[in-house]
């Protein structure tokens, strides 16, 4: 996804004590640097991570949060409405908001680029989404906007990155052990994630979408 051709003034959301009304935000493309600096700000790993389609959230030029997605693994893929449908997921890979914004800002990013993916996107079915319970998340968001749980999975090992303790710009889905060590990166195995999914479409697309689904939906978790 192409981003602004004006870039944001990032410094300007710290020296902000008053936010607009939520309604009053916009959400637009962001790119690939804006979410990597971004995440770098707010977000636990400190980095962008793995994305390919981005969303921001803005006030004028001021960018207020990002959310990204990228390609699930294929076996997540799989897992979701089978083999037959495995091109029809993606994967929330990053939500990050700037300090001081109203919380529920962030289910207005959520809610509208989901809305965008279902307009430009039409071929995606879903969108799977992990909280990280290894740093104390829940995935209360997720449950604010009506997500599904469906249990707990994701890759529980990431690599920290030994020159900055920071961890790797690349999960371990997208980089293998002995890349890693080149890099200096060493392995650490973390909890699994609590693994949330948004099914897209009309009334009887999620319907049907959802008779397909090969997960458990299950009761909230609570911390």
């Amino acid at each position: 996804m192409r981003g602004r051709v004006q870039a944001p003034a990032l410094w300007d959301v710290e020296d902000m004590t008053e936010f607009p009304p939520i309604r009053d935000l916009t959400i637009e493309g962001a790119a690939p640097s804006d979410v990597n600096e971004f995440c770098r700000r707010y977000h636990y790993s400190n980095n962008g991570g793995s994305h390919i389609w981005n969303w921001g959230l803005w006030h004028g030029v001021t960018l207020l949060g990002i959310v990204s997605y990228n390609l699930p693994t294929r076996s997540v893929c799989d897992a979701v409405f089978g083999p037959d449908h495995y091109e029809h997921v993606w994967h929330m890979g990053r939500l990050a908001i700037a300090d001081h914004v109203p919380r529920n800002a962030e289910s207005r990013l959520i809610g509208g680029s989901l809305q965008r993916i279902q307009q430009q996107y039409p071929h995606v079915w879903a969108v799977v989404s992990y909280a990280a319970a290894e740093v104390g998340h829940i995935g209360y968001v997720y449950q604010a906007t009506n997500a599904l749980y469906t249990g707990t999975g994701g890759d529980p090992v990431y690599y920290i990155d030994q020159q900055n303790q920071r961890r790797g710009t690349f999960l371990s889905g997208h980089v293998d052990a002995a890349r890693a060590a080149s890099m200096g990166w060493t392995a650490h195995r973390g909890e699994p994630k609590h693994r949330y999914l948004y099914i897209l479409g009309n009334k009887t697309e999620r319907r049907q979408r959802r008779a397909l689904l090969r997960f458990p939906v299950l009761p909230y978790p609570k911390g």
